[in-house]
């Protein structure tokens, strides 16, 4: 398994922690983003991603005592497409929203 993806998958299990903490999570999730990962680590990080979005209340609650998610995405020019960054407003979705698959396209010749 990808070593990013472990420590992710890790940091998910263990959600008592501080906004600083959830802010070295959100960072990983980046980075993991544009890595290359093989099939079963997709899947891995998708059923982590469900985690990260389940428990989206409590983490952004503590990261708001930390950062304020808005002026973080402006500051450091986070787009929508980085979903993670949004847990202020994915903790009002309606749980049947909340399902993330990643899509993935034809290459085009």
């Amino acid at each position: 398994m990808n070593q990013l993806l472990n420590q992710y998958q890790i940091s998910l299990q263990f959600l008592d922690v501080s906004g600083a903490e959830y802010l070295d999570l959100l960072s990983i999730r980046d980075e993991l983003a544009i890595s290359t990962l093989t099939e079963e680590d997709q899947k891995i990080m998708e059923e982590s991603d469900q985690i990260l979005i389940k428990n989206s209340v409590l983490i952004y609650q503590e990261l708001s005592r930390f950062i304020n998610l808005t002026k973080y995405r402006q500051t450091n020019k986070i787009n929508p497409q980085q979903w993670w960054w949004y847990l202020d407003v994915v903790s009002y979705l309606p749980a049947k929203l909340l399902t993330v698959k990643q899509k993935t396209y034809p290459e085009i010749a």
